[in-house]
């Protein structure tokens, strides 16, 4: 059947990171939500932030997930994707990264490989150099790049970030986390990693921290950031995000904004299909009520896409909807949003079976 008569009702949902949300703002406390909204939608468009809960990461069958930066370049009407493609995933590794983080990432990918049945490039790509991130920027990303490229001209479609971090348990925002408040405290520098990647290579990619030192044990955390304390690895999450990533398709008229140096466009297929999904076939975009500044909320009314900003999901900005003069729809909580999905579609001669069983 083809995909566009499959996905007749095609949704977004929207949680930045980094930026202390309510709901969608620790590891993986977005997944209910996101769940709800697959099951209102044909077809669910997402980001890695709403649905990575580390080792419990479970997303629906519906669901697509798309970077960050990806994600801006496809509600700017940049790119399309194509959708039921399986990737060759790369794994991309900081040199800097201790032995015993280097030996558990192995035994990662050989379990995805038997367990999820991915199929993921023998060799580990490490950086020519130790990346020494800091959580207040990037500094030299170059190396990265480097072995992003490697992978890539590898036959890499996909790739896994691991870079390493200061883990700074003792400071005041990372014990406020791991009470369940405040802003996740590497979540910043992780999105600024695989955008960077994702802009440079156009293909999609995810980001897990290894640490200065393995994860200890931090005694009974709030449940918000349980999950993180399951496993030595973050990369099972990386997988399953990359697994559920469609296929980058650039647009012809936007290609050459999207060009880098460390790809050829003339590798690049710009003839889309029939089948696949364009912004314009997006009914509804869900976020958060109070964090309306970025591409997706400011392009979406562009390509007739209603934006449902949801109040009782609090962040730590103020940039509502009415502040950039954006329409838009305001309801109370997720739930009513999942309803609102139900009964608004673009596909207008279509009824949602689904309305039946509310």
């Amino acid at each position: 059947m083809s995909v566009k008569k499959l996905y007749r009702n095609i949704n977004a949902l929207i949680i930045p990171t980094g930026i202390g949300a309510k709901i969608g703002g620790y590891a993986g406390d977005g997944t209910p939500v996101a769940k709800l909204l697959a099951k209102a939608s044909d077809l669910l468009i997402t980001h890695p932030n709403v649905i990575n809960a580390a080792a419990l990461t479970d997303i629906p069958q519906n669901v697509t997930i798309l970077e960050g930066y990806l994600l801006d370049r496809f509600f700017a009407n940049q790119i399309c994707l194509r959708l039921n493609v399986k990737h060759k995933i790369a794994v991309i590794m900081d040199s800097g990264a201790a032995l015993r983080e280097k030996e558990v990432t192995e035994n990662a990918i050989h379990a995805a490989e038997n367990v999820y049945g991915l199929d993921v490039l023998e060799n580990i790509f490490y950086t020519e150099t130790p990346l020494n991130v800091s959580l207040e920027g990037l500094g030299n990303i170059v190396p990265l790049l480097n072995a992003c490229k490697q992978a890539v001209e590898a036959g890499a479609t996909a790739l896994a970030l691991l870079v390493k971090l200061p883990l700074a348990l003792d400071s005041e925002n990372s014990k406020e986390y791991l009470d369940g408040a405040g802003v996740d405290p590497i979540g910043s520098i992780e999105a600024k990693i695989s955008h960077m990647v994702s802009k440079q290579f156009l293909i999609p990619s995810a980001h897990a921290p290894v640490f200065d030192y393995p994860i200890q044990h931090e005694g009974v955390v709030h449940p918000r950031v349980a999950a993180e304390q399951l496993a030595h690895t973050f990369l099972p999450s990386v997988f399953k995000c990359l697994q559920f990533s469609p296929r980058i398709i650039p647009l012809r008229h936007s290609y050459k904004l999207l060009q880098s140096e460390y790809v050829n466009p003339a590798d690049w297929d710009l003839n889309p299909k029939e089948d696949d999904i364009r912004v314009a076939d997006l009914s509804n975009l869900v976020v958060p009520y109070d964090c309306c500044n970025g591409v997706p909320m400011i392009e979406a009314h562009k390509s007739e896409i209603q934006l449902l900003t949801v109040l009782n999901n609090q962040t730590v900005v103020d940039d509502p909807a009415d502040f950039y003069a954006i329409p838009h729809k305001v309801v109370n909580n997720y739930l009513e949003a999942a309803g609102y999905l139900l009964a608004n579609t673009k596909d207008k001669e279509f009824i949602n079976p689904k309305l039946f069983y509310v």
